[in-house]
């Protein structure tokens, strides 16, 4: 049994504590509104502590307080410790990456252009590497922002590599002057070398870095750089005495510097053309084609005496070259006409390139007297030439497997054959029938064109150009033509001059039948004399010219449109390619 409880009531308010204030609401802390120096000095009736930290001053703040605001804890410096290192090894990682990747681009490009323009093995890594670059810069899709090709770029850069090709200490080692001091030509400067002592790969590019410095320079004839060869600009830019009112610059081109600061974009090209025709080493080729460039560009600048001596010289050098003692038996040095009854295998491709380029000088400056024969002699030599023998051949077995595929995109590509010297026989080669197309198209407007009021000439010439389109459409119907398209190309041009040299003498021959029928049914004497003769043939030989012409012409601009979609594709082609070579 539970003992009973006894309650004891309390006095009312001897619960609470004597320090408690009469009010119901709780009394605020002592020291959160105390001035901090009555901290030091505590409360009698309170008997918590009074501690400075607790404090909300904000207003006065000690320097162990504002330390306390910047100091870092030690996990956040293990953690900046360890984002540091990290940010650095990525860095470098990143870096790293990205240099190969761009080591890797430059050598895939590098490449490339080497297998697209072949250098000679033998020169350095330099030289080539400009040599390329040279090469690249003349394709005209490879340059974006101008669209064609950047011609002070490509001599700026064949230029250094001319430099180091000459200098005996670099890649010019074994090159050496023909003479003491060498030879001076006037108004030309120093001549070539005696390089005889280099191999043939070298003279083949040494040669064509000075054949693409001379083309260069004929584009920036007129063209002026600064003394540090950082800017060029244009003739339409330039004060000089043909140009009185030049152009202003284009923005964010500085201007034309004056005339004591400023100096030529290139040397005049006839430097580069002497060089090589000066030199002792270059074979026939090489020398002949020099001089037909060295007399084209004279003829482009309309100096016509100073060309046709070029042309000379050209013909002589091809003659020098004749496998024979007597050249007398092959060609007329005066009159350029190939002998008939010239030995057998005496005739080279030299003195037929040298030939044809002189009688189409005549021709154009209207000198059809001296270049028919010249034409009619170059074509029955290309006729009676032997037919080319075709060796059979051997196709090379390629590893087409993983490790063999690696291993010759990894080994330098061998370079192309050089060129023949010219010197050898001439054949009969089926890439030549777009050659032989064209000498008849020239003997026919020439033959047309010296007619007069001779009908049977006319005809003759008429008969030409219209076996001269013949061949031309014969020739793309070969395998070799169809193969390769440049070749397929050239004579489709050939077609297409042939078609408009046809289609321009059927429109002379339609309006002379048609002023002809027009005297005859007119009246007066030669009406009533038409008329005794009958204008039933008259009517007949107006309606066979205009029938034809309209054929002439229907097949002309069939043609053209064939050639425009396919020169619109290839341009798709190449502009769609990052790099084209």
């Amino acid at each position: 049994m539970r003992p009973p409880v006894r309650r004891l009531q309390l006095p009312r308010g001897a619960s609470r504590p004597s320090h408690a204030p009469a009010s119901g609401r709780p009394c605020p802390r002592q020291f959160s509104y105390r001035h901090p120096r009555q901290f030091l000095a505590a409360h009698q009736g309170s008997a918590r502590p009074q501690l400075p930290f607790l404090y909300p001053s904000g207003q006065h703040l000690s320097s162990g307080q504002l330390l306390r605001l910047f100091s870092i804890s030690s996990n956040h410096k293990k953690f900046i410790k360890e984002t540091a290192k990290l940010s650095v090894r990525y860095s470098i990682l990143i870096f790293l990456i990205t240099s190969c990747f761009s080591i890797a681009s430059l050598g895939v490009l590098s490449e490339q252009q080497e297998r697209a323009f072949p250098s000679p093995h033998e020169w350095s890594l330099i030289t080539r590497f400009r040599f390329r670059r040279g090469k690249w810069w003349q394709v005209p899709e490879n340059n974006e922002d101008e669209g064609f090709p950047n011609w002070a770029r490509v001599y700026s850069e064949l230029r250094y590599a001319l430099n180091r090709l000459e200098d005996p200490s670099k890649d010019g080692e074994g090159i050496v002057d023909q003479e003491e001091g060498g030879i001076l030509v006037p108004g030309v400067g120093k001549a070539g070398f005696d390089i005889t002592a280099k191999s043939e790969e070298w003279r083949q590019g040494y040669y064509e870095v000075l054949m693409g410095m001379a083309t260069a320079a004929e584009r920036l004839e007129g063209w002026v750089t600064d003394k540090w060869r950082r800017y060029v600009w244009a003739p339409e830019f330039v004060l000089s005495p043909t140009n009185k009112r030049p152009k202003a610059t284009l923005p964010g081109m500085p201007e034309v510097p004056d005339e004591e600061h400023r100096d030529p974009a290139a040397d005049v090209p006839e430097v580069y053309y002497m060089r090589i025709l000066t030199s002792k080493g270059f074979s026939t080729s090489q020398r002949l084609k020099a001089a037909l460039g060295y007399a084209d560009w004279l003829s482009f600048k309309e100096l016509p005496d100073s060309a046709e001596e070029m042309y000379r010289w050209a013909l002589d050098i091809a003659i020098s070259g004749l496998p024979t003692l007597e050249p007398a038996a092959v060609i007329d040095r005066e009159t350029g006409i190939l002998s008939a009854n010239a030995p057998k295998g005496s005739i080279t491709p030299n003195i037929v390139s040298a030939t044809t380029s002189l009688a189409t000088f005549y021709a154009a400056n209207g000198r059809h007297v001296p270049a028919l024969p010249i034409l009619i002699s170059i074509l029955r030599a290309r006729l009676n030439a032997d037919e080319e023998r075709t060796a059979p051949t051997t196709s090379n077995l390629t590893d087409s497997s993983l490790v063999g595929t690696i291993l010759s995109l990894l080994a330098e590509p061998d370079y192309p054959a050089v060129p023949t010297s010219g010197d050898e026989a001439l054949v009969r080669k089926e890439a030549d029938r777009c050659e032989e197309a064209a000498l008849k198209t020239y003997i026919g407007e020439i033959l047309f064109a010296t007619a007069g009021s001779s009908t049977k000439q006319r005809q003759q010439g008429l008969s030409w150009v219209r076996d001269g389109v013949s061949t031309s459409k014969i020739a793309q119907t070969l395998d070799s033509m169809r193969a390769n398209d440049a070749l397929r190309k050239k004579c489709e041009q050939c077609e297409e001059v042939g078609l408009e040299s046809w289609g321009k003498i059927m429109t002379y021959l339609a309006a002379e039948a048609k002023e002809k029928r027009n005297v005859a049914h007119s009246g007066g004497l030669q009406g009533l004399i038409w008329k005794l003769r009958g204008t039933q043939d008259l009517d007949k030989d107006v309606e066979d010219l205009e029938g034809e012409e309209e054929g002439v012409i229907l097949r002309l601009n069939k043609l053209r449109s064939r050639m425009l979609k396919e020169e619109y594709a290839d341009m798709d082609r190449k502009y769609a390619r990052t790099f084209v070579f």
